[in-house]
């Protein structure tokens, strides 16, 4: 299989990078781009303060809130990304690792169940 020149790789390169070429990309793109932005930052805020009140109902330290809600930030582009089984493994997969940095896995596991309402496929 022969090789590329390295002038058709140069050549290839600059148009891939061409900055007007991107500028005009972008701004076609912009408009529907902040829309999508907009509505994921609002789901995620939302789902930040239902995760808030959970903790606050499971008497979990102040100073963990932010651990807790990575787990929740973590799980909730999971399940963008998955559904059904997939997710509810891929849920006691980061329910480990957040256990293993040291939070309670009994408050991981009502975050997980009422705030996502995915429940554990284990047997």
């Amino acid at each position: 299989m022969p090789v590329k020149p390295s002038p058709d790789r140069i050549y290839n390169y600059d148009l891939k990078y061409n900055t007007e070429t991107i500028k005009q990309q972008l701004d076609k793109r912009r408009e529907r781009m902040l829309a999508k932005q907009t509505e994921a930052q609002v789901a995620l805020a939302d789902l930040e303060d239902r995760a808030k009140v959970v903790l606050g109902a499971q008497g979990a330290p102040t100073y963990a809130y932010p651990a807790y809600l990575n787990y929740c930030r973590e799980l909730w582009k999971k399940a963008r990304k998955f559904h059904d089984q997939t997710l509810a493994k891929e849920a006691i997969v980061l329910q480990d690792k957040w256990t293993a940095r040291e939070l309670k896995k009994g408050i991981l596991e009502v975050l997980r169940k009422e705030v996502f309402g995915i429940m554990d496929p284990r047997p």
